[in-house]
C-alpha cells in the first residue's frame, strides 16, 4: 500500500521514520528501508516502509509474515493491501501530525484526499 504526504515533511526519512517507531534496514542488496515488529517477539511479522522523496514524499507499506524461504530468493509471504496496513499508515499520520493520501494505483491516484 502507498500513501504520499499532503504536507513535506520537514526531516529526512530516517528522522522522522524513527520518531513512528520505525528502524533503518538495509537488505543484502543495499536497499535502504525501515521496520517496525508489528507484534511482540520474534523478527516476523513486521511493517516493512520503503520512502521515496521527491516533490511529495511517498511511503510504501506492506508487512513482511516471514523472511526469504529460501537463499537467492527475493519472495516471501507479504501482505500489501488491507486493513492492517491503512491502521499502521493512520497512526504514522498521527505520529508525525502530517496528513497522509492513500494512493491506490501505481500512477498514484489518491483514494483521499
Amino acid at each position: 500500500m502507498k500513501a504520499v504526504f499532503k504536507v513535506q515533511p520537514q526531516h529526512r526519512a530516517i528522522v522522522f521514520m524513527r520518531v513512528a517507531g520505525y528502524a533503518p534496514y538495509a537488505n543484502r542488496d543495499g536497499d535502504e528501508s525501515f521496520v517496525r515488529r508489528a507484534a511482540e517477539g520474534g523478527e516476523f511479522p513486521r511493517f516493512h516502509a520503503y520512502i521515496q522523496d521527491g516533490a511529495r514524499t511517498t511511503i510504501s507499506i506492506h508487512i513482511d509474515h516471514k523472511g526469504h524461504t529460501y537463499e537467492g530468493s527475493h519472495a516471501h509471504s507479504g501482505e500489501y493491501l488491507g486493513q492492517p496496513l491503512a491502521d499502521e499508515l493512520a497512526r504514522i499520520s498521527a505520529t508525525l501530525e502530517l496528513p497522509m493520501a492513500i494512493l491506490v494505483d501505481k500512477k498514484g491516484k489518491p483514494l483521499e484526499r
